[in-house]
């Protein structure tokens, strides 16, 4: 039998501050990686935090931050730094309570509008102009994996009043990176989509295993690829650009299911988009929505106890009846408390499917 703990810090410009005690419900974390913002905390927390000594600690609602921490055997992990949103005063008789809605750090960059326009020069690089975007946000933390793409022309294209997450998202699709997400640090990541591939594992969940804790019974797998197209077809003409960027992918793996060989007839999806740095940047983006697209054929839902470190879109090894296969990890959400549940949504990696 583990032995599991949780603290609630409470975080104020960053730095650890004081502690917030949860009561009534039970905490939860929702993680979906297709969403806007990714990861989500839910909780009931006395109205008043407090030190260490048990000095109160009165809590920022518009500024201060919540780190859950999980102590699982005597190992802490963090699950994520997230920002309050509505906190709603709740009175019982003497007891009083502040129940929460509370996001990552993606709402800060939600509610951080452009007042006016937003110019970038052309030449700059495009992950130099996320992290501006980032600073002006007030998030200093970022990791990031360099790109060598710069702005082909200068942009100023974005309405004032546009939000600077949406700004940052576009730019990082434009080169064919994720959108903007934060890891369970509290640190802001921009990298570049990729082919989930052994070598980038982060987690192993075996159904025959106990130590991985997948609860028995619960395991359900749906498979979907009615008219999945196999063809992509990016197109970028902007007159300002001085040339018609055109790129075609396409998903001829005779061991996807939903390839041109495997169903014997091409299904385009054509794509136009109003800005691209260069030709290979457009290959990169045809390339990523075919990889995106093998990936997407079937789901796998299952139930485990508490694993902390699971992130945003992690990738993951299952083994499941003698069968090994790679996945990404499109949502899960976890129960903070001794004996939670966490309950996983998968995507298999098409292309090692054999149907």
């Amino acid at each position: 039998m583990r032995e599991i703990k949780f603290r609630y810090e409470l975080l104020r410009g960053g730095a650890y501050c004081g502690l917030l005690k949860a009561v009534d419900r039970t905490p939860r974390i929702r993680c979906n990686s297709t969403d806007r913002l990714k990861m989500l905390l839910t909780a009931s927390f006395k109205p008043t935090a407090y030190t260490v000594d048990g000095d109160p600690v009165e809590i920022d609602w518009l500024n201060d931050e919540v780190r859950p921490i999980s102590i699982i055997d005597g190992v802490e992990e963090p699950w994520g730094v997230y920002g309050f949103a509505k906190p709603q005063e709740n009175t019982e008789g003497p007891t009083k309570t502040v129940s929460v809605s509370a996001y990552d750090r993606g709402k800060v960059m939600e509610d951080s509008n452009s007042e006016g326009l937003i110019y970038f020069p052309r030449g700059t690089n495009y992950t130099d102009a996320v992290e501006q975007l980032l600073t002006a946000a007030g998030i200093s933390t970022v990791f990031k994996t360099a790109t060598s793409e710069t702005l082909a022309t200068a942009r100023e294209d974005w309405k004032a009043g546009t939000s600077r997450l949406d700004i940052a998202n576009q730019l990082l699709s434009e080169i064919s990176y994720n959108p903007l997400y934060f890891d369970l640090s509290g640190a802001a990541v921009l990298e570049p989509a990729t082919v989930p591939e052994a070598i980038n594992i982060k987690h192993t969940l075996d159904t025959s295993d106990p130590d991985t804790r997948v609860v028995a019974g619960r395991f359900t797998k749906t498979r979907d690829f009615f008219s999945a197209p196999n063809v992509f077809v990016v197109n970028c003409d902007n007159p300002e650009l001085g040339a018609t960027l055109s790129a075609t992918a396409v998903n001829d793996n005779p061991q996807s299911p939903l390839s041109t060989v495997r169903r014997g007839r091409r299904i385009a999806r054509v794509m136009n988009v109003n800005n691209l740095p260069s030709q290979a940047a457009a290959q990169a983006y045809a390339a990523r929505l075919r990889n995106e697209s093998m990936i997407s054929g079937e789901v796998i839902t299952l139930e485990t106890g508490l694993l902390p470190g699971w992130g945003v879109g992690d990738v993951v090894a299952l083994i499941h009846e003698g069968e090994v296969s790679i996945c990404v990890s499109q949502s899960w959400t976890a129960d903070l408390c001794a004996g939670g549940k966490m309950t996983h949504t998968l995507k298999k990696v098409v292309y090692n499917l054999d149907v």
